[in-house]
């Protein structure tokens, strides 16, 4: 049985191996580092509201992130909230990672802005928020439910 490396000698295999697996590795982190986090896309007002506000509980702040509408204003808002999250103790972020989110009521103000009043099993503090039709889906408004004082 004649030997598979076709004249190659062993020094040449690994240099060949070597530049070869390193540039593997470097696509897979590249595509790891440009992939954006697999989210769906919402299409209707609770949808929005439910993937937001689950991610949010959940500490995945950049799936999160993609139900919110894009201003400086909320993702001051936002930086702000994934910061008290990461404040809770490790016992009071797995409570809030197990809670369940009840919707209290949906109200549509027109046909791209709804109002959805919700609470979550572990804290039950009723909260509202704000959610707008936009090309990318409904997506969370927080700068109504978190309005910026006038200075």
């Amino acid at each position: 049985m004649q030997d598979a490396n076709y004249g190659l000698t062993l020094g040449m295999i690994k240099t060949i191996k070597a530049p070869f697996f390193i540039a593997l590795v470097c696509m897979g982190l590249l595509a790891a580092c440009n992939s954006q986090p697999n989210v769906d896309l919402a299409d209707n007002a609770l949808d929005g509201g439910r993937y937001f506000i689950e991610n949010c509980m959940q500490g995945d702040f950049k799936k999160a992130k993609n139900y919110l509408v894009e201003s400086p204003q909320n993702e001051a808002i936002f930086d702000t909230l994934s910061a008290h999250y990461y404040l809770l103790d490790k016992e009071g972020r797995q409570q809030l990672r197990q809670a369940s989110i009840q919707i209290n009521e949906v109200s549509s103000i027109d046909a791209t802005h709804s109002i959805i009043d919700y609470q979550n099993s572990f804290d039950k503090i009723p909260m509202k928020m704000s959610v707008i039709a936009t090309p990318k889906g409904w997506k969370v408004d927080l700068q109504y439910s978190y309005p910026q004082k006038e200075k």
